[in-house]
């Protein structure tokens, strides 16, 4: 029984001893470890700064937009004009088309005024254009170039037009009487008592007059109802103005008809 025993394990170490040298398989190396790599976090990712962003960014000049015109939805295509201008507009519009009224331009003067077509038609009658607008220009006016002198531009005077002052008289009524205050050829000697008594009130007018062919300018006041009247004036002025070649004289129907339509609208304003 125990030489049993003992030929089995001879044989098992045979055995083995014999596996051991053709069938044992060869070592196996150990397989290399792989490294995972590790993914960076979010957080952990660097955000380029902005100064660096913009070294990189190409520099693209900005151009500024081109403003366009505001169109009128009413009218397409026209552009309104700005809202001081259209009131400067406006306001120039209404002075013009305001009857009664004349605003004065750049150039103008009382003789140039007085001359137009829609006013009184005659450069000497500037005195009844300074007797509407004595309020306005009772301090400046003064000088014997006052008729010519360039008059405040913006100005705005009162005017009377022929066709009113035809409108404002009927017909003569007999009242021809004037004081004759002085007559002369030159303007300048007329000039300054014309302004005196248009200052002080009076119905001033001048008219032309040829006395044996040569011209003369008669600076008047009128019109009276008689000759005593007309007397009592004409010694107030005298006593006025220190002259004494003034008289008391009746003018026609013609020059009352030219004159006296002005003074009665005058007292109407």
């Amino acid at each position: 029984m125990k030489v049993s025993l003992v030929r089995i394990f001879i044989v098992l170490l045979f055995a083995l001893g014999a596996c051991s040298g053709e069938d044992q398989p060869p070592a196996q190396t150990t397989p290399p470890k792989v490294v995972q790599p590790i993914k960076p976090s979010t957080a952990d990712i660097e955000k380029p700064t902005t100064a660096f962003a913009e070294e990189k960014k190409p520099q693209v000049a900005e151009k500024a937009p081109m403003e366009k015109p505001a169109v009128s939805p009413e009218k397409p295509g026209i552009v309104p004009k700005p809202e001081a201008e259209d009131k400067k507009v406006a306001s120039e519009k209404k002075e013009k088309d305001e009857p009664g009224f004349y605003v004065v331009k750049k150039g103008d003067s009382l003789s140039s005024i007085a001359a137009r077509t829609d006013v009184l038609k005659d450069p000497l009658k500037w005195p009844i254009l300074l007797r509407l607008n004595r309020d306005k220009l009772g301090e400046w006016a003064t000088g014997e170039n006052l008729p010519d002198r360039e008059l405040p531009q913006g100005t705005k005077l009162k005017v009377i037009t022929s066709n009113e002052a035809r409108a404002s008289l009927k017909k003569a009524t007999g009242n021809l009487w004037v004081v004759n205050v002085l007559s002369s050829t030159s303007s300048a000697e007329i000039t300054p008592p014309a302004v005196t008594l248009v200052k002080q009130g009076y119905p001033v007018y001048i008219v032309r007059a040829n006395v044996q062919g040569k011209d003369y300018m008669r600076l008047r006041v009128g019109f009276f109802k008689n000759r005593s009247e007309t007397d009592e004036v004409g010694k107030k002025i005298k006593e006025q103005l220190n002259f004494q070649d003034s008289w008391s004289t009746k003018a026609d129907e013609e020059e009352y008809e030219e004159v006296a339509g002005f003074f009665k609208s005058i007292e109407k304003h």
